[in-house]
């Protein structure tokens, strides 16, 4: 796999991601286990693993008070250096 960045279009990441899947159904099958569900069956509750991936999350209220406080601090080191 190549190490350069393709910014939001990553071809070769989605064409990785697509064969993987299908090797993944496809060894299912061959097991003969049938891959059951669809998104528009899927459950509206959040499994225990998301309830802690969200407990972890940032709000977007942190968000902005972090960007506000760099912006600070960038100004802060602007005014240190036009003083000197």
């Amino acid at each position: 796999m190549a190490s350069r960045n393709q910014g939001e279009g990553d071809y070769e990441s989605a064409r990785e991601y697509n064969r993987e899947t299908r090797r993944f159904v496809e060894q299912k099958r061959k097991q003969g286990k049938e891959i059951k569900g669809s998104a528009a069956e899927a459950s509206g509750e959040l499994q225990p693993e998301e309830r802690e991936a969200l407990r972890h999350a940032r709000s977007g209220a942190q968000d902005e008070r972090d960007a506000r406080v760099f912006r600070d601090k960038l100004k802060e080191e602007d005014a240190g250096k036009a003083k000197s």
